[in-house]
């Protein structure tokens, strides 16, 4: 593990005196920077986005660094500032793909064979409003906004003239007790 660390230390250290180098007007450097981060953000990036994204992520990324390389602080950590721009355009990725998903629109003719089936079996409404009889008319609505409508709690907050806070507690109390009333009923 000792040597990892050491290995480690060493590429950043690389890193830190190429960007610097780069700064200071070395062209080959900054380009030796930008290219032996790249497999670095690559493998941080494909942990937490889509396959197909991983590319275009990265090189916002890398533009994202260039553009933003004279507020590098020679005098700090390298990676925590690499990370910290990563980190905003993958947020920015994700948010565009669950935006996008969230509006997606689906012919439910295509679906017909499977609304029958959930249809034809007796019971499941009246089993989910069992199991809400516990649950007040807020909680309800905050329940369906968030879980079955894919709000997030700032929205549903914004919608129900709450905190987003408060949102987030009465959701939490509401699924707790529907997990007491299943565990007891």
């Amino acid at each position: 593990m000792g040597n990892i660390r050491m290995a480690q230390n060493e590429i950043t250290t690389e890193l830190t005196r190429k960007l610097l180098a780069g700064l200071a007007g070395d062209r080959t450097a900054y380009a030796d920077f930008l290219s032996q981060l790249s497999p670095i953000l690559y493998r941080l990036i494909r942990r937490k986005i889509p396959m197909c994204d991983v590319e275009d992520v990265l090189q916002e990324v890398l533009i994202s660094i260039h553009k933003a390389r004279h507020t590098y602080d020679g005098k700090r950590p390298l990676m925590p500032w690499v990370i910290a721009i990563a980190s905003f355009r993958m947020t920015d990725c994700l948010r565009k793909t669950y935006s996008e998903m969230r509006h997606i629109q689906v012919d439910i003719a295509d679906y017909e064979n499977v609304l029958e089936a959930v249809t034809e079996t007796p019971g499941d409404n009246e089993s989910i409003n069992e199991m809400l009889v516990g649950v007040g008319q807020r909680e309800r609505k905050i329940l369906s906004l968030m879980h079955v409508e894919g709000y997030t709690a700032s929205e549903v907050g914004s919608q129900l003239g709450m905190k987003e806070s408060a949102v987030k507690v009465a959701a939490h109390r509401a699924i707790k007790k529907i997990r007491e009333q299943l565990k007891h009923g």
